[in-house]
């Protein structure tokens, strides 16, 4: 990405129309987004120009629009900032209201995650967030979220199961309905049982255990 103040060289380029407004052209000349907007917050390079959203600003809002010659907008221009996360590939943090507390958003717009997260953290293919005193995680290779309701979040190994510490209770999450399973369940089943729940809930390599 490159700042709109910064020397162009090989990216696509901001360009103001006839009506004031300002719009993204490439260096070739090809229009990409038509002039209707008053700023944008970065561009991409010529490698990469086609295949994210721009960051578009009106009214002192932002909004996603994409590169296609027509502009079209994949988000309202409701947003204070959108920005792009280095640690999360093609994705977005976004405020919806002056302040700290972000959520993460998808390259076609959607908001993946509330605009409640006071901070987050990116190990391999999830992300760890926090949002007051509670803990929730989104693993975006499969796009699984969930919400942040959990009082602790350990990883132990990223070859266990998850531990979520949830009402002051221990245990484990399964994917596919989120239910809580407590570690005190172990007790009561034999190995191999609780073995096959287990690969059933969330891990830092969920996808690996499967495979």
């Amino acid at each position: 990405m490159q700042n709109n103040n910064e020397p162009q060289n090989n990216f696509s380029e901001v360009f103001t129309g006839e009506n004031g407004k300002k719009g993204v052209k490439l260096p070739n000349g090809r229009v990409i987004i038509p002039a209707n907007y008053d700023e944008f917050a970065y561009t991409y390079s010529d490698f990469i120009w086609d295949t994210r959203p721009y960051v578009a600003i009106k009214d002192d809002k932002c909004g996603l629009v994409r590169p296609d010659g027509k502009g079209t907008e994949l988000t309202p221009f409701v947003y204070e900032t959108i920005a792009a996360v280095p640690e999360i590939p093609n994705h977005f943090l976004y405020k919806k209201e002056k302040g700290n507390r972000f959520g993460i958003m998808a390259m076609d717009g959607r908001e993946v995650t509330p605009c409640n997260l006071d901070s987050y953290s990116c190990d391999g293919q999830t992300v760890y967030f926090r949002s007051g005193n509670h803990q929730g995680l989104w693993q975006w290779v499969i796009d699984e979220l969930l919400e942040p309701i959990y009082d602790d979040i350990e990883v132990l190994d990223i070859d266990e199961p998850t531990l979520f510490t949830l009402n002051g209770e221990k245990g484990y999450v399964k994917v596919e309905d989120h239910s809580f399973i407590p570690a005190s369940l172990k007790a009561t089943m034999d190995e191999d049982t609780w073995h096959d729940m287990l690969i059933e809930c969330f891990c830092d390599q969920y996808l690996d255990i499967l495979d």
